[in-house]
């Protein structure tokens, strides 16, 4: 049985966490996944894809960067994409235009769908979840917050258009 770990908001916007950044939800701390090779392959791949595109499509695009989601709730997202502007100081508090989440090994879909969910109803216009081991990828909207399968990763406005095996790189 894992043990829960409580604090403030204020302490826990002052700690650093050894390894992977840690949620903040409603006074717990929630661990996340360590990314393996076939996680940061993927993360690298898009991070440089989506960095190539931020002049010209207006984005600024951000890797495991804590998101204020609601007064006492703090998401770590693996990539956030926002459209060019204000998006909070230190802390993002504009729900991102984009936010990517990749999974690890050891993470379950049970644990991410309240994730997803929870981005979405901040007012994230897409999430794409990307599964390296299983060479998968599931896009969400607002549009279609159940989600669906997808063999390209895409958005609107700004339109991004990755194929799911460049996003995989060598792995696929």
């Amino acid at each position: 049985m894992t043990t829960k770990v409580l604090m403030d908001v204020e302490e826990y916007l002052h700690t650093s966490f050894d390894g992977a950044d840690c949620e903040y939800l409603d006074g717990e701390i929630v661990a996340r996944n360590m990314g393996e090779m076939p996680h940061s392959i993927v993360q690298k791949i898009l991070m440089y894809l989506l960095t190539q595109m931020e002049s010209q499509l207006g984005i600024q695009v951000m890797p495991e960067i804590r998101i204020q989601t609601r007064p006492r709730r703090y998401r770590v997202a693996d990539i956030a994409v926002w459209r060019a502007g204000y998006i909070g100081e230190r802390i993002p508090t504009v729900p991102p235009f984009l936010v990517i989440e990749i999974l690890s090994a050891e993470d379950r879909m049970v644990r991410m769908q309240p994730k997803i969910r929870e981005y979405l109803d901040f007012g994230a216009e897409w999430v794409w979840l990307i599964d390296p081991e299983e060479k998968q990828a599931l896009c969400y909207s607002q549009q279609n917050p159940a989600g669906w399968a997808c063999d390209v990763l895409r958005t609107e406005n700004p339109a991004i258009e990755i194929p799911l095996e460049s996003a995989l790189g060598a792995q696929a």
